[in-house]
């Protein structure tokens, strides 16, 4: 136990236990929402991909999760508790009495949050996507691992039984007149941690270090092996990726740019084909590669977009700066992640642009700045759709889209989608096709959607 401290002041515990109240709320709400995940996942099954919707509350999940728990363990530490009660006098009992309630309830919450993600990290697939990284979401895999193994650690769960003992030797008479202290007392006697750390089943319930240890071992070794398949695709693509035979039949064609600019809006996603490419050859279908169009500054003002509260911080902020330079077009290149303007993408044979028919009140803008979100990723060497620290140009729209039945295909262990796979969500309706250019011409709007279909079935 830590040594003797000052009575915290009453104003101090006051504003304390006001902080603490809203985490502990919070965590229980979280600890149910891991509990309804994990039923939705065992009900997809291996054998199919999570979709964007799940991958999404991972990632919104963990970056709530690691703010709450280091808020509690910020909590826990505020007050070193004194638990000799021969060190203090009978005016100061109170005061220690209600300190070491708010860090026994804080660390008991920390606890408690982690005997609920123990469901997700359990699971191989689930705990890999869990520590993967994602730069946009503000996302890093170490303070997940510090949290991890420190609660996994002896001497905090030693230090954890330490407070429990302490409060069981603490005055119930004198906690009872308090008020603060019979909140902290009810709180602290729901919690799952305390009653497994009264009984000292606590540290059964928990991997051991070695066995944490392990399973970051594990997960190290599987990235360094996508990581190998990555860099192979890596290689091989930045080679024929430089052959480019000739320039596309609707480059700087000002008639082309003009029509799209008139006709675009924002979240409409444009396919592309370049037959003149040595890396089209290897794609597989008609399609080789899908961009978003994110809108002009004017439109995404009228969404509302500029003024969401994820906009407001960089990088995205700056993002606006590169939309007033009609850099709108979002496309994962092998450089990474990047806003491009039409001009640029218009290098190309064929395009089509498809626009999504079911969105509705907020979710135009909320898919784009989860599109914003995107930029200054990796590419995604491994095609895989449910890593979300790296995307490939067709895994865009599976990520930004939501409550879209992708097509998916299972390849090597990992789930895939083509652009071909995108296009193909045209004739199941969740997008219709607004504009299709094929071998540098217009396709009459009449004849477009049969003629798109032709080019799925070929390839």
């Amino acid at each position: 136990m830590s040594p003797a401290q000052d009575v915290p002041a009453p104003a101090e515990i006051d504003a304390t236990i006001a902080s603490l109240e809203p985490l502990v709320e919070a965590s229980l709400a979280g600890q149910q929402e891991i509990v309804a995940f994990r039923a939705r996942y065992d009900r997809i099954g291996a054998d199919a991909p999570l979709p964007p919707k799940s991958l999404r509350q991972i990632a919104d999940g963990r970056r709530r999760w690691l703010g709450l728990q280091e808020r509690l363990v910020e909590t826990a530490r505020r007050f070193a508790p004194l638990v000799d009660p021969g060190a203090v006098s009978p005016r100061d009992a109170l005061g220690r009495c209600q300190a070491l309630g708010i860090s026994l309830l804080a660390a008991l919450t920390l606890y408690d949050n982690y005997l609920a993600l123990l469901l997700v990290i359990k699971d191989d697939r689930l705990r890999r996507l869990l520590f993967d990284e994602d730069h946009g979401y503000g996302i890093e895999p170490g303070p997940f691992w510090v949290l991890v193994e420190g609660l996994n650690a002896p001497e905090a769960q030693r230090t954890l039984g330490g407070l429990v003992d302490a409060w069981a030797q603490a005055d119930e008479a004198l906690a009872a007149t308090d008020p603060h202290s019979v909140v902290l007392r009810r709180a602290i006697e729901a919690s799952a941690a305390y009653r497994h750390a009264r009984d000292a089943s606590l540290a059964g319930r928990l991997p051991t270090a070695w066995g944490a240890a392990r399973t970051r071992f594990l997960d190290v070794l599987a990235a360094l092996g996508a990581e190998a398949l990555g860099g192979l695709s890596r290689l091989f693509g930045d080679g024929v990726g430089l052959v480019e035979l000739r320039k596309g039949k609707l480059w700087n064609d000002p008639r082309v740019h003009e029509h799209l600019m008139r006709v675009l809006q924002p979240l409409d996603l444009l396919l592309e084909k370049t037959p003149f490419r040595l890396t089209d050859y290897f794609i597989p279908g008609h399609f080789g590669h899908v961009a978003v169009w994110m809108g002009t500054d004017a439109e995404l003002e009228g969404l509302g977009v500029w003024a969401r509260p994820a906009m407001q911080v960089e990088p995205l902020r700056a993002y606006r700066a590169l939309v007033r330079r009609e850099r709108s077009v979002l496309e994962a290149l092998r450089s990474g992640v990047a806003l491009n303007t039409l001009a640029d993408f218009l290098n190309v044979d064929d395009v089509a642009v498809l626009r999504p028919t079911s969105l509705q009140g907020e979710q135009p803008a909320e898919s784009l700045v989860r599109g914003f979100r995107q930029v200054g990723k990796e590419y995604d060497f491994n095609f895989d759709i449910e890593t979300s620290g790296s995307i490939v140009c067709s895994e865009l729209p599976y990520h930004v889209y939501p409550g879209v039945p992708w097509q998916t295909a299972s390849q090597l262990g990992r789930f895939t989608i083509s652009p071909d796979d995108v296009a193909a969500q045209v004739l199941g309706g969740e997008f219709e096709l607004v504009v299709l250019y094929h071998d540098g011409v217009l396709v009459d709007a009449a004849e477009a959607p049969a003629r798109l279909a032709t080019l799925l079935r070929e390839g």
